[in-house]
């Protein structure tokens, strides 16, 4: 059975979209992982916001925090 090439670029497509929209809680986690990395170099309140869209084949991630301040590297972070 001879599989034709563009069949299986669309199910490739089709398999990567799924991904992306059947993550449940992905945003979610992805934010608390980036929230906890981000809190060893800046001071701020509350959470980054975190966007993640498909484009084509690629995906866009999108980062936005408002910090008060850069954190010394002298200064190790505390424990929580």
């Amino acid at each position: 059975m001879k599989v034709d090439k563009n069949s299986i670029i669309r199910i490739e497509k089709m398999i990567n979209s799924d991904r992306l929209k059947s993550a449940d809680g992905f945003v979610d986690l992805l934010t608390g992982d980036i929230d906890r990395v981000l809190k060893d170099y800046f001071d701020y309140k509350g959470y980054p916001a975190v966007a993640v869209s498909k484009n084509g084949s690629s995906i866009n991630i999108s980062i936005s925090l408002t910090a008060e301040r850069i954190r010394a590297f002298s200064v190790l972070p505390t424990e929580q």
